[in-house]
């Protein structure tokens, strides 16, 4: 987004605009602010020693790169692909080889079609699935006759569906869906947090026809996934090289230790120098940021160190296709909360992705463990496969023996919206600015979990940013 005024006409060459955190976020806002018809200069300071933040990949199973996190973006928030078009690689995506997925409760059960994030769009949706007993049924069948007030009032996720639709819809549809991306639970996390529910609920109608509205309005054309063939790693990178020739610079492995404020600009102090900064974005998680904020005001600082995260195991593993059961052709399966007893997800990377082939054409599947409320990061490595391969084998029917084995551990990764969580945010951006105009949040802890949603909010930042510099 260009500023059109024309005062603006002036050369911001002799601005500096500091955002701390490489992640996609920070990448984004660095990205627009480079775009400018006259940008200011642009420092990335990133802690760890490399890009990317929750993106990353590495060589497995003899290939060369395999996503140790997210492994696509949404195409419907179109965030993500007009920045892959920015940076030249749009025509180096690809999307999933196949596009249904399952849900196991006790058996495998494919997720309905005429669905939204789990909320069935029809009576039909209902009654064709198995996941819902006949009570179950009975009772989502009712949610078009509730009063329209019911479920609205309240900002948890879990208690708008509940009362809406039951509890079968919530806990076997609604929570492994949004749960198991988010790595939370849904009875304590905000509505707001996800904005298609949200959107939903907010209808002068029926959830039921809220959800079919809808998929009406869905464009047919295009995937509803997308990754770059060499994996996300690849979007992130290319993003960096983008700024970097547009004259920003990328510092690693330099942890900031204080942010003061001096008149009506900062200075970002590193371990190894100190940056003078006329606007600063922190694209940080919440708890981070918490004591880089404290000398410009105690109260957003006290209030961020509240903030929670989840923390998830990705484990990778690689078996024999001989092993693998011919009739399991879809992209993974979702386990819902009341029947956890440690995995949460599991997706076949080598049907889901046509690249992912290797050599002796072996199957590549990726486990995740932990969620909110039940973590697992405290286990060691043997500990983990052990509850991996007992719950493939209870969901799968058969005894994997993995061949290869990759463990990453996001601790503390996955932002939890709790109700309530929006209004927080506000009053947060409110108490900043006026305690340290110019010094901007941003990123997955605020306003959005997703690449899409953190993209957005790096370009939001941005603006809010270069609005600052010609105040």
């Amino acid at each position: 987004m260009s500023i059109d005024n024309t005062t603006v006409a002036q050369n911001f060459s002799d601005r500096h605009v500091v955002i701390v955190g490489a992640g996609i976020t920070g990448l984004a806002a660095a990205h627009q602010l480079l775009q400018q018809p006259h940008p200011p200069r642009v420092t990335i300071v990133e802690a760890a020693d490399r890009i990317g933040g929750i993106i990353q990949a590495s060589p497995f199973a003899g290939l060369d790169l395999v996503d140790e996190s997210a492994d696509a973006f949404l195409t419907r928030t179109p965030a993500a692909m007009k920045l892959c078009a920015a940076v030249g690689l749009d025509h180096h995506l690809t999307s999933p080889a196949t596009n249904h997925a399952y849900i196991w409760n006790n058996n495998m059960h494919a997720i309905p079609t005429g669905t939204v994030l789990g909320v069935p769009g029809s009576h039909k949706a209902i009654w064709n699935t198995q996941l819902l007993t006949k009570s179950g049924k009975l009772r989502a069948s009712v949610e078009p006759f509730l009063p329209r007030a019911i479920g609205r009032s309240t900002d948890s996720l879990g208690a708008a569906i509940r009362s809406r639709c039951g509890n079968q819809v919530l806990e076997r549809l609604v929570d492994p869906l949004v749960g198991s991306i988010y790595a939370t639970d849904t009875d304590n996390f905000s509505v707001q947090g996800m904005p298609q529910v949200a959107e939903l609920l907010a209808q002068p109608t029926s959830l039921m026809r809220a959800a079919r509205n809808s998929m009406q309005k869905r464009t047919s054309g295009g995937p509803v996934f997308a990754t770059p063939i060499t994996s996300m790693s690849a979007f992130t990178r290319a993003v960096r090289d983008r700024i970097v020739e547009d004259g920003g610079r990328v510092i690693l492995s330099s942890p900031v230790r204080s942010i003061e404020p001096q008149g009506r600009s900062y200075v970002v102090h590193l371990e190894t120098e100190s940056l003078p900064a006329d606007a600063v974005v922190l694209a940080s998680p919440a708890r981070h940021t918490a004591a880089l904020v404290k000398q410009l005001s105690s109260e957003t600082s006290t209030q961020l160190q509240q903030f929670e995260h989840a923390s998830v195991i990705m484990i990778a593993l690689t078996i024999s296709r001989s092993q693998w059961p011919q009739h399991l052709t879809g992209s993974g399966y979702l386990v819902p909360k009341p029947v956890q007893t440690g995995v949460t997800a599991v997706s076949f990377g080598s049907n889901k992705w046509a690249h992912w082939k290797t050599a002796s054409d072996e199957m590549i599947l990726r486990v995740s463990l932990g969620r909110d409320g039940a973590p697992m990061h405290h286990l060691d490595d043997k500990a983990l496969l052990e509850v991996a391969l007992r719950d493939l084998r209870l969901h799968l029917g058969f005894d994997a023996a993995p061949t290869n084995m990759r463990f990453t551990r996001w601790i503390e990764s996955f932002p939890q919206y709790r109700p309530g969580h929006e209004y927080r945010v506000e009053t947060l951006d409110k108490q900043l600015h006026a305690s340290a105009p110019g010094v901007v949040l941003a990123g997955a802890s605020y306003r959005g979990i997703g690449i899409p949603a953190c993209i957005n909010d790096g370009q939001r930042a941005a603006s809010r940013a270069l609005s600052e510099l010609h105040s």
